[in-house]
């Protein structure tokens, strides 16, 4: 378990080393580097690529870090291990906060990016977005503690698709997930879960010159896939592709078809990337090996965050 000091945290990250390619993975709220292993990691080695998921500031042990818990400050953490491992321009992947993390970093420092997949992305929050974060912020304050059975219950609710739900076998899967392994918390989360309140991209994203592509999840109910196509209409040049039957664990519930996405677009060189929707079947053969990764069952496929 590597680490690094940057900006006055130790940043702790996975590497999996090699001549490949670097590519970034950037999670969500509450999220740990290890959810990328199951799935996307594997997905992104066998075709060649090096692989790099730091922690975001707010996971232990940089849960009060100085300079606080802000998309600013998440984005220059990236921009420091980015330099600090010699990788500009990498390739870089966010999902749900990590997706605003990344976009912020194309924001401010599009030199070390040289193209961005955000998935369940969003610019600013949405009323009930804003809702979600403002109740998770008052549970934590108010110290109650919640039986594991009802918060398993109500992760799958929010992160799950109606369709894995009606799934005998996969919802018992993810309920044992969501039951056996203890979300991530403390005040680094708490913090995490006010990064987006009172920030809007939007505006900003209309000037970004990096080759992007948004993936929306098509039965998301925490960032509704609009979302993320609001980002690649406003995006000079971005693509967008929408995945069928998943909810806000998209990449984790569908991640075959997720993975090919991802590798169809960073198998296009950037110059040649066009605005038109991917469709996610509509995989180039490059990508066909990311049907080796369809792994079905949740129980080694970690947390994802909202």
């Amino acid at each position: 378990m590597p680490s690094a000091p940057l900006n006055g945290i130790d940043v702790v990250f996975d590497d999996t080393g090699g001549d490949g390619e670097p590519v970034l993975l950037v999670n969500g709220t509450g999220a740990t580097r290890t959810a990328w292993r199951a799935h996307q990691t594997p997905a992104l080695v066998a075709a060649g690529y090096r692989v790099i998921a730091p922690d975001n500031r707010g996971i232990p042990p940089n849960a009060l870090p100085p300079g606080g818990i802000t998309l600013e400050a998440m984005a220059a953490d990236l921009a420091a291990l980015i330099d600090h491992l010699t990788l500009p321009p990498c390739r870089l992947v966010g999902f749900s906060l990590g997706a605003s993390i990344v976009g912020e970093l194309c924001l401010t420092r599009p030199e070390l990016v040289s193209q961005a997949v955000l998935m369940a992305g969003r610019a600013r929050l949405d009323t009930f977005g804003d809702a979600m974060s403002r109740a998770a912020g008052d549970l934590y304050d108010s110290g109650a503690a919640v039986p594991a059975s009802h918060e398993a219950v109500f992760r799958a609710l929010c992160y799950l698709s109606p369709h894995t739900l009606r799934d005998p076998g996969a919802v018992r899967d993810w309920l044992d997930v969501f039951t056996y392994a203890q979300a991530t918390t403390g005040p680094g989360i708490r913090a995490q879960y006010d990064a987006m309140r009172g920030v809007d991209q939007l505006p900003r994203y209309a000037g970004l010159d990096v080759p992007l592509l948004c993936i929306g999840f098509a039965d998301d109910v925490m960032i509704p896939a609009a979302a993320g196509r609001d980002i690649a209409d406003t995006v000079p040049g971005a693509r967008y592709t929408e995945i069928e039957r998943c909810g806000h664990y998209g990449h984790l519930e569908r991640p075959a078809e997720v993975n090919a996405a991802m590798l169809d677009f960073f198998a296009r060189r950037p110059e040649a990337v066009r605005p038109e929707a991917v469709r996610p079947e509509a995989v180039r053969p490059e990508a066909a090996h990311a049907a080796a990764c369809r792994g079905e069952s949740p129980r080694t496929s970690g947390r994802g965050g909202a």
